[in-house]
Order: C-alpha cells, then structure tokens, then sequence
C-alpha cells in the first residue's frame, strides 16, 4: 500500500481531498497531514510518504517551495500540486519544479481517481526498479546499508528466500556473455537472476499461507525440472522465514551453498543448514590420479584417455560438487603445463573450462569436453579437424534459425553436427563475440518482436511457445531484460 502526505492551510481542502482518498481510493494510505510546506517539510524526512498532495497559497512555505525542496532532498517522491483556476498557469509552471501532475479546485473525485492511477503506474515502475537494484546489489555482493529504503520496498515482514539454478554455476564472464532477469512488476514474487539460468525467490509470507513452506517449494521444484527439459536443477533454501534486514546474510549464505553443493547432472534441493558430505579422497581416485601425474611426466600422453575416463566415473560415483572437479582438472593443467609447451593460450584454456563446466548437462558431456579440452592442449596428440569451421558455423545457424520452436541446447547442436563443445564454444566466440546461450536468447527474443509487429494481438503465451519458451513467465522476464520493456508494452507500440 502507497502512502500518502496531504497538506492545506484550510481544514475544510484538507478533509475534502482525504475523504475522497479514503472512499475512492483504497489501495493508498494516508500516514499524515500539515497545515503548511515547513510542517510537512519535517513529517517527509521523518516518515518518506510515496506521494506529497499539496494545496499552492499556504503560509510560512507555499507549495512550490515546498516541492522544489523535497525535489533536492528526496527526488523519488511524487508531488501533486492542488490550486484554483486563477492559480492553474502558475501550478503548469510549477511542473519544471518537480511537480509530477495537478490537480484543479474544486476537486472532482473522478480526477482524484483518475490521477491516483497514474500515480499508482508510476510507482509500482519505481518501486519494481528500486527493488530489482537491491537484489542486484544483493546478489553481487554489494553493500546495501539503507534498512529503511529496503523495508519501503519490501513491506512484507517476513520472507521465504530460495535460489534455483539450471546446469552449472554462473561464468566468470557473466558481465560480458550473461543475461540477467527479474521479475515482472506484477509478480507477487520477487525474482532476480546473475544470469538466465538462475533465480533468487524471495517469497513473501502471505503467498504462502494456503500451504507450507514445505509444499510450496516442492511445487515451485517440480515447475521449475519442467520447465528446463534437458537441463539439471539444484535448489538451495532457508528452511525458516526472514525479514528483510536479513536478506544480505541470507544471499551471501545462499550463494556459497549452491557453490558447495551443485553436483553436475544432478537435480537436487538443499537446505541452507544441511550438512555437506566431507570429501574422502578414495584409494581407486588417488591411485588413478597419481597415473594421470606419472604419465604426464613421462610425456605418455596419448594413455591419458583412459585415465582421465576413470578418474570420471569415480567423481561421477562419489557425486563430487562443481567446485572440486574444477580444482582437480586445474591441477592437471598445471601439470600438463609444467612438463611441455601448450599449444592453447592460457586465457583461452581458461575460456574452455568455463564453458565446459556451465553448458554441461551431465557426467558424459562434461567427460567429452573437458577430454578433449585436455587433448588440444597437448602437443602431438591427434586433435579435433574441422575442413571448414566458417561454413559449419553458418549450417548452424541456420539450423538454430528453423528450429527456433524447439528447446535447444549446446549439447543437442553438438551431437546434431558432430561438433565438440569445445569447438562449437569457440566458434561463438570468433565469429560473434559472444556465447551459445547469449546468441540463442537474444535470437529468440528478435524472432518474438517480429511476431508481435506482425501480430500485435497475439497471446503472450504463443508467442512464447512459438519462440521455444514453456513458461510465459520466465519468457517475459528475458524479454524485458533483453529489451528493456514487458511484452505488453511492446506490442502496444505495435499497434
């Protein structure tokens, strides 16, 4: 509920607008009144009210002096200047002082009503814009010190926070290849995303009260498998309520359990204050990795192969996490790069291992990538050949292109050409700069505006389908991350 500040040196303007407000507009609250602009001054930076409704002609500071001051100190409040007809050419000009609207005496509930849905469009932008900021800062690990800003906009008061995430943690590269989503304004839950394959619920409590916490999330679990056919989907959760204070903890919390516990290929939920099994390395992982060691040293490479096969199907056995399998290839790198000159770069090795890691869909993916990964960096060792690498990559897109409908994955298109992972990524990035998953996106979100020029009246709902998304949801949160407006919006321009 927006709240609201009415100030008029004469009680009978001031009764007349908050009757009006109380009678006809419900979905506002009026948390003060004042009989002039220094009075009102002091209830604004005490009590921040959404919107400031003032009369002009008031003693000790009209109206507009008013304004202008709580334009300097409070820029995201919106001022409605109130005046007569002999008054109406000064409240227009009043406008370039930081009034956002007027209204004219004597007041007409049906203009009241009228403006306060404006008002009310305005700030339900603003307070999804603050919002999505927060969550942002949030995610990233970036200080948010204003308790009071988050409690305005996030009224509940207590909250249910859970992250989901799709295949494997978020690229290092995320600010150059990622697009992040939110949620809509009109969602009752706030969502926001580091990139299109992850999603941070905070869930107010009264969403829930129909079922329990329990429930509710093994529902939100199930929406989510189905709605990323193809993919894996790790869950992490606070099993007990917050407040909103608490939520920078509570992330921060959340983000290092996912880090420690996602297991490459494997759907899950986890609690925030489950245990993690501790790691024991077995006889069979150590002995095969001081193998890997041993022929590395010898410069036995082409026996690596099968090695490295065991070595992932013990981790595949023991369910290790993300993270460890990471740490364990990197030391084979090093090794591979102690003992011989690699014929990769170090940064571009460093690009594979990130792509590997994150477009992976299971054990035997993942094996297949980072095998071969392992095998271009090695000299004399017969590599991947592809005769024509820029005709492949135009047969590719094409086929993107016609199989837009479907949903695609890095893997899909791999086995479709008989293309490595490894191979296909780097193609990406020399001919477009940019990665599968980014390409795919903004592909579809270029064949969707088509569609909605073309077919202004459309479903959201078919067009999502039309452009490979199950959920109209999750498609029109990347569309307005992609573009900057709601499906809606756009195809409104349309017309």
């Amino acid at each position: 509920m927006y709240r609201i500040l009415v100030v008029d040196d004469e009680p009978i303007g001031l009764n007349h607008v908050r009757m009006i407000l109380e009678k006809k507009c419900p979905q506002f609250e009026i948390i003060g009144t004042a009989e002039n602009g220094a009075e009102a001054l002091e209830l604004i930076r005490r009590d921040q009210p959404d919107i400031l409704i003032t009369d002009i002609r008031m003693p000790i500071m009209d109206g507009i002096a008013l304004v202008s001051q709580v334009k300097k100190e409070f820029p995201e409040i919106l001022s409605v200047i109130v005046s007569g007809y002999s008054e109406f050419e000064y409240a227009k000009s009043a406008l370039r002082s930081g009034v956002c609207d007027y209204l004219l005496k004597p007041l007409v509930p049906s203009d009241m009503m009228a403006l306060m849905e404006r008002m009310e469009i305005r700030l339900n932008s603003l307070y999804h814009e603050k919002r999505t900021q927060i969550l942002r800062s949030l995610c990233h690990k970036e200080v948010v010190d204003d308790e009071t800003k988050m409690k305005q906009y996030f009224s509940s008061e207590a909250y249910y926070a859970v992250i989901f995430r799709w295949n494997g943690l978020p690229s290092r590269f995320i600010k150059k290849y990622g697009v992040e989503i939110f949620s809509m304004e009109e969602e009752k839950i706030y969502i926001y995303g580091r990139d299109e394959m992850e999603a941070l619920y905070l869930i107010p409590r009264e969403i829930v009260f129909q079922s329990t916490f329990p429930e509710f999330l093994e529902k939100l679990f199930r929406r989510e498998q189905k709605q990323n056919r193809g993919s894996y989907v790790t869950g992490v959760f606070c099993e007990v309520e917050i407040s909103i204070g608490q939520l920078a903890d509570v992330a921060e919390r959340l983000y290092r359990k996912l880090d420690e516990s996602l297991i490459i290929g494997k759907s899950q939920l986890a609690g925030l204050d489950s245990d993690i099994p501790a790691v024991h390395v077995s006889k069979a992982e150590k002995r095969i990795l001081e193998n890997v060691e041993q022929l590395i040293r010898c410069c036995q490479y082409q026996q690596i192969s099968e090695e490295l096969h065991n070595i992932f199907s013990v981790w595949k056995m023991e369910e290790r996490s993300q993270l460890y399998m990471e740490s364990e290839i990197k030391y084979i790198l090093r090794l591979l790069q102690n003992a011989c000159p690699l014929e990769m770069k170090s940064t571009e090795i460093e690009y594979m291992l990130d792509d590997a890691f994150y477009y992976a869909a299971d054990m035997e993916e993942l094996e297949n990538s980072l095998v071969l990964l392992i095998k271009q960096c090695i000299p004399n060792v017969r590599k991947e050949r592809i005769d024509d690498k820029e005709q492949l990559f135009l047969s590719i897109l094409a086929y993107l292109n016609t199989h837009i409908k479907e949903s695609l994955t890095l893997g899909d298109i791999c086995r479709k050409f008989g293309v490595s992972q490894t191979s296909l990524s780097r193609m990406f990035r020399a001919y477009k700069e940019t990665s599968f998953t980014n390409y795919l996106t903004e592909m579809r979100m270029d064949q969707a505006k088509r569609i909605m020029q073309q077919e202004p009246s459309a479903y959201v709902k078919d067009i999502a389908e039309r452009v490979g998304y199950l959920d109209q949801f999750y498609f029109s949160r990347i569309f307005r991350s992609v573009t900057g407006v709601c499906p809606k919006e756009y195809m409104e321009r349309a017309m």
